[in-house]
């Protein structure tokens, strides 16, 4: 209900956008929804190759589940369709540990590309556009170095903890730690089982979004067709989505014209998607996951 409202909604202020009706303009909408389409494919992919062996899950359902869930990152502020894709991912894992490091990972992918799009904006003078850019970009790169560094560390630490400490109080710290390092540990090897996947992955996904913009920005702006403008035009389409859905915002006709493209393409494939997830849900078997690190192996005299 509340997409088909939407949907109205987004048509009617596409007919009375003022934007003039040519079949240029047409052959742009329609690349740019095939475009969107695509990284958003792409996207259910690399979410897939992550999810299967930490979640146990098979690699079409995760699919079909990205894809459900898709439409809500143009409505919901913040992210916070982050939260339903976390409770569709635990509800296939039947676990919120797991599901939590898949997203984590699959967000983490994303920081060198922002790294990348803020040093371009910045280079060109847009500071408060780049800025946000740059530390969320920070964040997520250094959260992938955390995947391959903490681990290292956190053993060390169980080490330290289980040679030295006696008291039942260590006991609880180093089950925690040892869970930490569980956790981290298979994330690590998740992401070395198949980084050239998630790094092409990555960079076909923002490629297809940009040149999706790039369609769009062709039609009606020829002016702002430029890679700084492009990625511009992105990025504002990415913060202002939620806006434009739901308070009528109309920061600039690229973005609301992406925006409204985008949510009418993913629409279209969401009519195909629920009743195939939900048969995909009820049958899901669980399957063989990767498992946790082991514990601390601890050798020499009086050590086992």
């Amino acid at each position: 209900m509340i997409f088909a409202v939407l949907l109205v909604h987004a048509n009617r202020t596409l007919a009375a956008g003022g934007w003039e009706a040519t079949g240029r303009l047409l052959v742009a909408c329609i690349a740019a929804a095939v475009l969107y389409i695509i990284a958003h494919l792409m996207r259910a992919f690399r979410l897939a190759v992550i999810a299967m062996p930490l979640l146990g899950a098979s690699f079409r359902t995760v699919v079909l589940l990205h894809l459900f869930v898709a439409p809500w990152s143009l409505i919901l502020p913040l992210k916070t369709d982050e939260l339903i894709r976390l409770g569709e991912l635990a509800r296939t894992a039947k676990s919120w540990s797991r599901p939590i490091i898949v997203l984590l990972i699959d967000r983490s992918m994303d920081g060198v590309v922002l790294i990348g799009m803020a040093l371009l904006l910045l280079a060109e003078g847009g500071w408060n556009v780049a800025a946000p850019v740059a530390v969320l970009g920070t964040c997520l790169s250094l959260l992938v170095l955390a995947f391959f560094l903490l681990p290292v560390l956190l053993e060390q630490v169980q080490r330290h903890i289980f040679v030295n400490h006696y008291q039942d109080r260590a006991l609880h710290v180093l089950a925690l730690v040892s869970k930490a390092r569980g956790m981290l540990d298979i994330s690590r090897r998740t992401i070395s089982a198949a980084p050239a996947f998630l790094i092409l992955a990555t960079l076909g996904i923002w490629s297809m979004e940009l040149v999706a913009i790039a369609a769009i920005l062709m039609a009606i702006d020829p002016g702002m067709l430029s890679l700084h403008g492009v990625v511009e035009v992105t990025l504002g389409r990415a913060d202002a989505s939620w806006r434009i859905m739901l308070l009528g915002e109309q920061p600039s006709p690229a973005i609301t014209l992406a925006t409204f493209v985008f949510f009418d393409a993913l629409l279209l494939v969401w009519l195909w998607v629920p009743l195939p997830y939900g048969k995909r849900q009820a049958g899901e078997p669980q399957r063989v996951r990767l498992p946790a690190a082991a514990g601390i192996v601890l050798t020499g005299p009086g050590k086992v």
